[in-house]
């Protein structure tokens, strides 16, 4: 995803929020920092942690998802967007929740880098 979409367009005016949840036994603070090192320096790039799932809930909820959260997921919004009250729902969305497979917005393997390029296509083109 780094060198498909951050890399690829050095010049894209955009922010990317990285939000790292504690899902799997392995999750945590501790791997989260690791692995945030070892993505790129980007100053796009934000890092943030939230080990209550918090994030992932109002994600959930801004999808109309009746339960759990939301993780493995990819979320376009428009330039200016704010979390107030409630976080809006996203421009475009895909995701790797196998759970959720049917919803239109599933992607995995092969499939997640083209399905990102068209996720992002909007925004490269208003921004030419």
């Amino acid at each position: 995803m780094q060198e498909a979409i951050v890399e690829a367009r050095p010049k894209l005016d955009a922010e990317i929020l990285v939000v790292w949840l504690e899902v799997l036994p392995f999750d945590g603070k501790r791997s989260a920092t690791k692995t945030a090192q070892i993505l790129s320096e980007d100053p796009r790039i934000h890092h943030f942690y939230d080990p209550e799932r918090r994030s992932g809930k109002a994600v959930a909820q801004s999808l109309k998802w009746e339960e759990g959260y939301a993780w493995d997921i990819y979320l376009l919004y428009p330039a200016g967007a704010q979390w107030k009250e409630k976080l809006a729902a996203p421009q475009g969305y895909v995701h790797q929740l196998g759970q959720r497979s049917k919803d239109g917005h599933f992607c995995s393997g092969d499939s997640l880098v083209p399905d990102m390029k068209k996720l992002v296509a909007p925004l490269v083109s208003a921004r030419k």
